[in-house]
């Protein structure tokens, strides 16, 4: 587990977009998703953490403010993180990796979102779930993987169906799917009411330190 902490292993530009956060809740996501990429990555390379600078490049304006998460020095090595109140996510591999969490801000279902999010025929599986926030959760982190891996867009969602039929489910609560030759796991943690995801070109494995838990916000 990870604890806010170690702040002085990121770079000033990550401090600085920590800070810029007004909330503390969001503040602390933002520093311990930046500090569990770096120990998923030294745990697969090796390398201490505190060689690890993490870097951001858009591939479309060349920006290092924002764009694409990777370790400097080492392009073989592909990173995912993403982080929420009260829980963050990252991974690393070989390969593309994209990871998502996401909070349940609200319990109601805005149909505007359900419709640029989800076909008709997931919109409606949604509906008819017993737990539909939770189920729309489910769809919405796993797509958002495949956007951070660069699979579709956020602007074709509506029209990227995720196939029910391949999924399994697996220890931990946990369920198992694919989309093509992607490998996608996701779980809904029902305490900190929060969803998560990894998508991969193999099946992702999950860690000790898969998420960590902040502060609640008050």
């Amino acid at each position: 587990m990870l604890r806010v902490g170690g702040e002085h292993l990121l770079t000033p530009r990550e401090r600085r977009r920590a800070g810029a956060l007004r909330h503390r809740a969001d503040r602390d996501a933002h520093v311990a998703a930046h500090l569990l990429v770096r120990h998923c990555a030294a745990a697969l390379t090796g390398r201490p953490v505190e060689a690890l600078e993490l870097v951001q490049e858009c591939a479309e304006c060349g920006s290092t403010e924002h764009g694409r998460p990777s370790i400097a020095g080492l392009p073989e090595l592909h990173v995912s993180l993403a982080h929420t109140r009260g829980a963050v996510a990252a991974g690393a591999d070989r390969r593309p990796i994209g990871v998502d969490v996401e909070g349940a801000r609200t319990r109601d279902l805005d149909p505007a979102v359900l419709t640029s999010t989800l076909t008709a025929a997931e919109t409606a599986r949604v509906r008819s779930a017993s737990d539909p926030p939770a189920a729309f959760l489910r769809h919405w982190v796993r797509k958002e993987c495949l956007v951070k891996l660069g699979v579709v867009t956020l602007d074709e969602l509506s029209g990227v169906e995720l196939d029910p039929t391949t999924e399994q489910d697996v220890e931990g609560g946990r369920t198992r799917s694919r989309f093509g030759p992607l490998h996608l796991l996701d779980w809904f943690d029902p305490t900190l009411d929060v969803a998560v995801a990894a998508a991969a070109h193999g099946p992702p494995v999950v860690g000790s330190a898969r998420t960590w838990a902040p502060r609640r916000p008050t």
